[in-house]
């Protein structure tokens, strides 16, 4: 079985209709791994009957390997902000049934609003510095991405913040796992954006670099 991860930090605006739209696609697990929001995200999930478990506020990184370790299974995690299509989880399910390690997300176009200038133009840099130094074109921010069981225990994660997401792309590319790129669209969010640009930026740089001089 898959399970599907949810990392929330005061997503109640969105996590209701996340795992609403989860439901009526797949027959998966449904984790909420949360960072003590202060909202009613808890409470809607656990209305929703989805499992909730709890990280221990170091970042998102810290959320995923949480909830990694909870599910011993395949995972599909996906920030739960509808800025990602819930509509393609079918096919991250299916990708992983084939016999792919990393399936990711692959923000090939942005809707109206969906991500300022500022932000897309640094998304860009960020996708060509990690081609010239890895040699292989990811999306490495996507917060939507599926992870077999076999790659979560190999990769050993260890990114508590924002770098978790280049990690997982530069020790797919090292360790030769099998990948798979899903093209979606990234859509405006709802509520309040989590992302430091200049702060979360220097951390990608720097998880890019380390990890390409580490032997794996």
């Amino acid at each position: 079985m898959t399970t599907i991860v949810l990392p929330t930090k005061n997503e109640e605006e969105s996590i209701g209709k996340t795992i609403n739209m989860i439901k009526r696609l797949c027959d998966c697990r449904i984790v909420v791994v949360d960072a003590r929001s202060s909202d009613k995200t808890v409470e809607i999930a656990r209305e929703k009957g989805v499992e909730v478990i709890y990280d221990h506020g170091k970042g998102k990184g810290d959320a995923l390997i949480t909830a990694f370790k909870y599910a011993s299974d395949d995972v599909i995690y996906v920030d739960p902000d509808m800025t990602y299509p819930l509509e393609k989880i079918p096919e991250f399910v299916e990708a992983l049934k084939e016999g792919y390690d990393v399936v990711t997300g692959d923000r090939a176009a942005f809707g109206k609003k969906a991500l300022p200038r500022a932000l897309r133009f640094g998304d860009k840099i960020s996708r060509s510095l990690f081609r010239l130094i890895y040699g292989r074109a990811v999306d490495n921010l996507s917060g939507f991405r599926g992870l077999s069981e076999r790659a979560i225990e190999k990769m050993r994660l260890e990114e508590e913040g924002f770098g978790i997401e280049t990690e997982i792309s530069a020790k797919a590319v090292k360790m030769g796992l099998r990948m798979k790129n899903i093209s979606i669209i990234y859509q405006p969010r709802l509520g309040e954006t989590k992302f430091r640009p200049v702060t979360d930026g220097l951390i990608v740089l720097k998880t890019m670099l380390k990890y390409r001089f580490i032997r794996s």
